[in-house]
């Protein structure tokens, strides 16, 4: 076929789509059937999905709000189980779609969220000073995870540094009082409690204007790049390492996964409970947990049943971690129904 491309743009071109090509015949050889379709979602441990799961409960008190979403990885917020948003018009551009509806509630405080790197990219300007500027009410919700993370953890004003790794000196807080913003509250996105509390205040203060919630917590996968391979390196050394899981007890559980619905981390699954008078599969968390802690945190927010324990993963124990575990294991063999019977 004659493209009046030049040869060697055409090999380029051609020879990563053969590779995919190729490895998608692999595929169907390999699998005996078509991969379900998987939508896009939060990462484990996102910061920014306790929020949501703040949000879904503060609904259930407030009734449903209207959330002007925006671009980036809270954009996961408008699929199933949140169902967060009811639009999104571009990046750092929430809290300008909500100036257009929000005369249409009738003073009822309309919700937009942006993420950090939508607030520097363009929300800064086109939403946040528009909205001083105009005098507008209403609540915005910036997701300062520190990175633009959707699309690779670039770094931003608001991360520290530059891509060059020299300080920049600029912070959202300032940035915000530079403009006037006068009502501003931070709140860590992990406390799910503080969340709806912080949330709940600034949909029925009577204060006038902007008012801004900052929910921050570092993105989790620059987390664990930097965890890992200090880590990997402790115990290669034989150093002690302790990590932190979360787990549900099986036969606390049950079955209304409601933890699911309102958490939506992906390392929360269910699994069949292995009692034959308890039908319904259970839930269950997967050895993909990072020990972020959302799952019991919204259960305990929410109130639902206690089944969800922490615990603590020891690798290259030390001798005193080892006679703890026997103690205990001989305590927990005591007390259990066999031996009392």
């Amino acid at each position: 076929e004659k493209t009046g491309m030049p040869q060697r743009s055409k090999t380029r071109i051609l020879r990563p789509l053969k590779q995919i090509k190729a490895l998608k015949e692999k595929a169907m050889e390999l699998l005996d059937s078509p991969v379900p379709p998987r939508p896009p979602g939060f990462c484990v441990g996102c910061p920014e999905r306790p929020f949501f799961t703040a949000m879904k409960l503060t609904e259930k008190e407030t009734g449903p709000l209207h959330v002007s979403a925006d671009i980036g990885c809270h954009t996961f917020s408008t699929l199933p189980p949140f169902n967060i948003g009811n639009t999104v018009l571009g990046y750092g551009l929430g809290l300008a779609s909500s100036a257009g509806v929000a005369p249409a509630f009738g003073g009822k405080n309309v919700v937009s969220i942006m993420g950090d790197g939508g607030f520097w990219h363009n929300g800064l300007a086109t939403g946040v000073a528009s909205s001083v500027f105009n005098r507008n009410d209403g609540v915005l919700v910036i997701m300062n995870n520190g990175y633009t993370s959707a699309t690779g953890a670039q770094h931003i004003p608001s991360t520290g540094t530059n891509a060059q790794l020299q300080p920049t000196g600029m912070d959202i807080v300032s940035a915000l009082k530079g403009l006037g913003v006068q009502w501003m509250r931070t709140v860590n996105t992990y406390d799910v409690s503080k969340g709806m509390k912080v949330l709940k205040e600034a949909l029925n203060t009577p204060a006038r204007g902007l008012k801004v919630i900052i929910a921050e917590s570092e993105c989790m996968l620059a987390v664990q790049r930097r965890k890992k391979p200090i880590l990997k390196k402790k115990l290669q050394e034989g150093i002690r390492v302790v990590r932190t899981r979360f787990g549900v007890d099986a036969d606390t559980c049950t079955g209304d996964h409601s933890c699911i619905r309102i958490s939506a981390c992906p390392s929360l699954t269910i699994r069949p409970s292995g009692d034959p008078l308890k039908p319904d599969p259970v839930a269950y968390v997967d050895n993909n947990c990072v020990g972020c802690g959302l799952c019991g945190e919204a259960t305990h927010a929410a109130v639902l049943c206690p089944s969800f324990y922490r615990a603590e993963v020891v690798q290259n124990p030390t001798s005193w971690d080892r006679w703890k575990h026997r103690i205990r294991q001989k305590v927990i063999h005591f007390c259990s129904p066999s031996s009392l019977s």
